[in-house]
């Protein structure tokens, strides 16, 4: 690889890198991993490089990430550990104990509803509100138009919160 390369490399990885990693946070609910996923990803695209065709960058990263994970999950035979007890020492070292338990299970409530929601849903409300993209980038990503992102994510909104009101 010449400077030249190498330079193109470092400002692709300095661009892509946190919004990368919030997109594998969002589907691997683990940030330790995501960053091992994210320099696997990385390595994976400065190596296939030349494989790469013109079009969004990001998406192609986020293909790569995608199956890079897929590819460990796989290879570890699924084995995500348990947090509750990490958990409980953070709240436990809370100043308002009360407020953050309900937090955290109102986040357990909707974490739940969006795993009810179909695959292709739940992938699209994690691009959006984990990983921060927007719907074009998720269009991109997802080999789909801006407004289907748009349109998707609105009836999963809608939908959530018909089945957040449901559990209440």
């Amino acid at each position: 690889m010449n400077d030249n390369s190498s330079k193109q490399m470092e400002e692709i990885y300095l661009k892509y890198c946190i919004p990368l990693k919030k997109y594998v946070i969002s589907i691997c609910r683990n940030p330790d991993l995501a960053d091992d996923i994210v320099s696997e990803t990385f390595y994976r695209a400065i190596k296939n490089f030349e494989s790469y065709k013109e079009g969004n960058l990001f998406a192609w990263l986020c293909t790569i990430a995608k199956n890079t994970y897929f590819n460990h999950l796989k290879k570890k035979d699924n084995m995500n550990s348990s947090i509750d007890d990490e958990n409980f020492v953070e709240v436990a070292g809370s100043d308002n104990v009360e407020a953050e338990v309900i937090k955290r299970e109102e986040q357990r409530k909707l974490s739940e509803c969006i795993n009810g929601l179909s695959e292709a849903e739940k992938e699209i409300v994690k691009l959006r509100i984990e990983a921060g993209l927007s719907f074009k980038e998720i269009g991109d990503v997802l080999h789909k138009s801006e407004n289907y992102a748009r349109v998707t994510f609105y009836r999963c909104k809608e939908k959530l919160k018909g089945m957040m009101n449901d559990e209440e």
